[in-house]
C-alpha cells in the first residue's frame, strides 16, 4: 500500500510537468489504463501472499515461468508488441521443457522438499496457484503498458497511474486483517521504507524497460531472477539451502532462455523487418 501509492505520489506530479502529452493519451485510452490497474493489482498481490506460503525462488519461478507460456497466447488475443507468431516444430519442445520446469518446481514445494521446509499442503498449493496466476496477470499488464507505451505514453507517465487500484486493494486487505489498518501503518519505518525504494526504483527501471523491449524479452530476461534470489535466501539466513530448489531455478533459467531466444528466431523468420 505504501510503496504503490509512493509510485503515483513520485510520477505524478513528474508527468504533470514534463509528460502532459502522454497524460492526454491515457485520459483517450482510458480502458486499456483501467486494465493495467486491474491487472497490476492482481499480479501483485497474488504473489505477496504467494511469498507467505511458498519458498521465494520458487514463488519467483512460477511467477515468471508462467510469463513466457502466458505472452505467446496473450500476444495472439490481445495483440501485443510483437507480431503474433504461431509456435515453430523446434520450439515446442522447449515449451514444453519450460512447463516441465513449472510442474518441477510445483512438486518441489508441494513435497516439502523445498527450503521452507514440509507445510500444509493446502496452504502451499494455494501459495503456488497465486504464483501463476499472478504471473499470468503481471504479463497482461505488461503487453498493456507496452500498448500504451506505443501509442506515445512515457514509461514515467505510466507508472504514475498504474498502481492506483493496487495500493487501493491493499489499503482494504489492511483494513479487513485481523490486526486492522493501524497496525499495518505502524510498520511504517525504516525496513518499510527501504521495501518502498526496492519497488519504487525497479518498477521505473522495470517500465522503461518494457517500453525498449518487446514483452516476451522482458519475460526472459527475468529468467535468471530465481536463481538470484536462491542465493540471496541463503545469505539472508532464515530459509535452509534446497539442492532441490536450486535445482528447479536453474532448470527454469535454462529452458526459459533457450525459449525466449526460440521464439525470437521464429519472428524474425516470419517478420524479418521486426525488430525485438
Amino acid at each position: 500500500m505504501v510503496a504503490f501509492s509512493l509510485c503515483t505520489l513520485v510520477f505524478l506530479p513528474t508527468a504533470f510537468v514534463y509528460s502532459r502529452d502522454s497524460l492526454a493519451v491515457l485520459r483517450r485510452r482510458s480502458r486499456d489504463l483501467f486494465w493495467v490497474n486491474v491487472s497490476s493489482a492482481i499480479a501483485w498481490l497474488a504473489f505477496l501472499y504467494a511469498l507467505r506460503l511458498v519458498e521465494p525462488s520458487l514463488v519467483q519461478i512460477l511467477y515468471s515461468g508462467i510469463g513466457p507460456l502466458s505472452v505467446v497466447w496473450i500476444d495472439r488475443h490481445l495483440g501485443g508488441a510483437s507480431p503474433a507468431v504461431s509456435l515453430t516444430r523446434a520450439e515446442r519442445p522447449i515449451y514444453g521443457g519450460l512447463l516441465v520446469s513449472l510442474v518441477f518446481g510445483a512438486a518441489v514445494a508441494l513435497g516439502g522438499l523445498s527450503g521452507a521446509g514440509a507445510r500444509p499442503v493446502g496452504a502451499t498449493a494455494l501459495g503456488v496457484m497465486l504464483a501463476a496466476s499472478g504471473g499470468i496477470a503481471i504479463s497482461v499488464s505488461t503487453m498493456l503498458c507496452r500498448k500504451l507505451n506505443d501509442a506515445g505514453v512515457t514509461p514515467g507517465a505510466v507508472l504514475s497511474l498504474r498502481y492506483p487500484a493496487t495500493a487501493l486493494a491493499a489499503a482494504v486487505l489492511a483494513s479487513l486483517s485481523p490486526s486492522g489498518l493501524p497496525a499495518a501503518l505502524s510498520w511504517v519505518d525504516a525496513v518499510m521504507a527501504i521495501a518502498s525504494l526496492l519497488i519504487i526504483v525497479p518498477s521505473y527501471v522495470n517500465q522503461v524497460g518494457i517500453s525498449l523491449a518487446s514483452p516476451l524479452t522482458v519475460r526472459v530476461v527475468l529468467a535468471t531472477g530465481p536463481v538470484l534470489i536462491f542465493f540471496v535466501q541463503l545469505i539472508e539466513g532464515r530459509l535452509s539451502a534446497s539442492p532441490y530448489s536450486l535445482t528447479a531455478a536453474i532448470l527454469y533459467a535454462v529452458v526459459a532462455i533457450a525459449a525466449g531466444l526460440a521464439r525470437q528466431r521464429a519472428i524474425r523468420a516470419a517478420f524479418p523487418e521486426h525488430v525485438l
